[in-house]
């Protein structure tokens, strides 16, 4: 497993465009591709819904869709809301079809939030993690 720590969001999403899915991967997909992403969503509302509830005009999470077919699902989560046990769990959900894609999780104070007051961010791929160093610290209480 590759694991890289950003010293700051700055630099997180500096590298995240670098550890993103492969350029050109989802459109030889086509059509297909639709029905993969949606059982990944699928599974990572199995995953969630229990613990964290609905997304729907929910106060704990959402997620992003993926307009633009980069094979990124993003999540947001209040502080509150975010386990760091989700990292893992929702890291082994990226095998077989779904090896290829990427999901990000953005931790706020609230989802109401601005994005600049982001406490943290974390991009999982099969066998890769990238995380910015202020939510480490956040979730080791040093914050």
């Amino acid at each position: 497993m590759n694991r890289t720590v950003k010293a700051t969001e700055a630099e997180f999403w500096g590298a995240f465009s670098s550890f993103c899915p492969p350029g050109g991967f989802f459109d030889v997909q086509g059509n297909a591709q639709r029905a993969i992403e949606r059982r990944l969503v699928e599974a990572i509302d199995a995953l969630l819904v229990p613990r964290i509830g609905e997304w729907q005009a929910s106060e704990t999470w959402r997620r992003e869709l993926d307009v633009y077919r980069a094979g990124i699902h993003s999540l947001v989560f209040s502080a509150a809301s975010f386990d760091p046990e989700f990292v893992p769990l929702l890291q082994r959900l990226l095998v077989g079809e779904h090896e290829h894609f990427c999901i990000l999780c953005q931790v706020l104070p609230s989802l109401g939030a601005p994005s600049e007051s982001r406490i943290g961010s974390v991009a999982m791929r099969s066998n890769r993690l990238l995380v910015s160093y202020p939510l480490v610290k956040y979730l080791n209480g040093q914050v």
